[in-house]
Parts: C-alpha cells; sequence; structure tokens
C-alpha cells in the first residue's frame, strides 16, 4: 500500500507542527511572561515595595559575622556564598 504525496505532505506538516510548533510556542510564552515581569508598570502597581532579604540578614547583624550585601536586593549573603540566596544574582566579592 503506497502512500500519496499529499498525505505524505500533510503526515509531514502534522508531524512538524507537534515536534517543532508545541515546543516554540511554550518557549514563546515562557519568554513573554518573562519579559512582562520585568515590565515597570507592574512594578509601578506592586507597590513599589523593597524584596524581603530574608532572616539571614537579622543572623549576620546579630551574629557579627561578616557578609557580603547583594547589589540587587540588599539581602546579607556570607563570604563564601557565590550567588545571593534571595535573588539569584551572582554576588560580586
Amino acid at each position: 500500500m503506497s502512500i500519496s504525496t499529499l498525505e505524505l505532505g500533510f503526515r509531514l506538516f502534522v508531524f512538524l507542527c507537534v515536534l517543532v510548533a508545541v515546543p516554540g510556542s511554550f518557549l514563546l510564552m515562557f519568554r513573554v511572561l518573562d519579559y512582562a515581569a520585568k515590565e515597570t508598570l507592574i512594578e509601578q502597581f506592586s507597590g513599589g515595595q523593597q524584596p524581603d532579604t530574608g532572616q539571614l540578614n537579622a543572623y549576620f547583624e546579630q551574629a557579627a559575622v561578616e557578609a557580603v550585601t547583594c547589589r540587587i536586593c540588599g539581602s546579607a549573603n556570607g563570604t563564601d556564598y557565590t550567588y545571593c540566596h534571595n535573588c539569584q544574582e551572582r554576588l560580586q566579592h
């Protein structure tokens, strides 16, 4: 039993839609949501509150342990930390 050219073309089209279009649309949607999360309008209506710097700030202050402050969110991090525990930004020592 042979497949006609039209049916073969249709099957390839469906295969490409499943293989490429579905994951591609997911990535596009993820990028759009990522872009929207960084929009200044969202920050304006969210109240402009400072992010919670966590309980480690209080620990470092109380224990008088040397800490590295994150330049993005202001959280205190240990000197051996590579990334901020709060916002995951790379720390500059």
